[in-house]
């Protein structure tokens, strides 16, 4: 085993150099690169392989921001969904477990009107190859709906999840750097198409679309074990054992045979359960079994190096254009649309 980690450990170590080599010219631009390019993309994520904190560890060598508004972030207890009372409980409690699930749920009103919002905008059937259209609740024929960013934002309660200065406040903490909003997903899951695990990220799986990132979901919809709850491998941020570090999909078994399972943990809450999580570490969405989930993810990250992002055309709220003016480098994927 010593002499295949050795191994595996010298066909990484110059993809590393040659991360660390792109990313510190990418993040010396004036202004953000419009994209990172496929050969360096390839070999962050191999590098990835080495450890789990490597891409913090990168991050922390070669990216320095000399933009002035860089860490500067709105005051967060204006945030609506992360209570000022926990950002350092739940800095502490990513950097033990991997995650942290906030103790108070956001309000009614407000996944509510997320909820509403999903149930009539277009989304994506993911595999089916078909073009958008409303989710269809009561008879699903997918495993996975995807509503792009462009579509989430035009809910106003999305847009100040995005932005929200709470979140941006912990993954600051958290990573050690100024940070910038790079990405928001939001989807259904259903309980078609459970063959379609590898797919739907419902295998066990690290992300590597980025060098040191942060993520943060909320439920919208009631999730029990049965409605695809989000599994982590707590403490896999942390460490992996070399069976399980290679990228792509990983089962269940892997995850047993590994000596690991007793700490899968089932992140199950009501609708309004917000969670932090570093998923740099192991982790995945189980797979419904009855009814279906609603979840809305948000992303901070160190820097734009990596997989492509987006600049979304959008209306912004008065309060995201506030928000945009106090903390610029922060969101500044949505500069476009603020300034239009």
């Amino acid at each position: 085993m010593a002499t295949h980690e050795s191994v595996e450990t010298l066909l990484r170590l110059p993809r590393l150099v040659s991360t660390m080599t792109s990313a510190r010219s990418f993040s010396s631009s004036s202004a953000p690169p419009p994209s990172t390019d496929g050969d360096s993309q390839y070999r962050m994520r191999s590098a990835m392989d080495l450890h789990p904190g490597v891409g913090k560890w990168v991050s922390r060598r070669v990216v320095h921001q000399k933009d002035p508004a860089a860490g500067r972030i709105a005051d967060p207890t204006t945030s609506r969904f992360i209570p000022s009372a926990e950002i350092d409980r739940a800095v502490a409690g990513i950097q033990r477990d991997g995650f942290y699930v906030f103790e108070k749920t956001v309000d009614t009103t407000i996944t509510d009107a997320i909820r509403s919002f999903a149930e009539q905008a277009p989304c994506t059937a993911r595999g089916a190859g078909t073009p958008p259209a409303p989710y269809p609740r009561q008879a699903p024929q997918v495993g996975r709906y995807d509503l792009d960013e462009e579509v989430a934002l035009r809910c106003p309660e999305v847009q100040e999840f995005a932005t929200d200065p709470g979140m941006a406040t912990i993954a600051q903490k958290y990573l050690g750097q100024p940070v910038l909003m790079d990405e928001v997903a939001f989807w259904w899951t259903t309980t078609q198409k459970a063959e379609d695990a590898d797919v739907n990220a419902q295998l066990f799986h690290q992300d590597r679309d980025r060098l040191s990132f942060l993520k943060f979901f909320i439920y919208l919809t009631d999730v029990t074990p049965d409605t695809g709850p989000h599994v982590y491998l707590r403490g896999s941020h942390r460490q992996i054992p070399w069976s399980l570090r290679g990228d792509g999909r990983k089962t269940d078994d892997a995850v047993r045979k590994a000596g690991l399972w007793d700490n899968v943990t089932e992140l199950c809450g009501p609708a309004g359960t917000i969670m932090g999580v570093d998923t740099i570490g192991l982790h995945k969405g189980k797979t419904p079994i009855s009814g279906d989930r609603l979840a809305l993810e948000n992303e901070f990250s160190t820097t734009l190096f990596g997989m492509d992002y987006e600049l979304p055309e959008f209306e912004p709220t008065p309060l995201v254009r506030e928000r945009y003016a106090a903390m610029p480098w922060v969101l500044q994927r949505y500069a476009p649309a603020v300034r239009r």
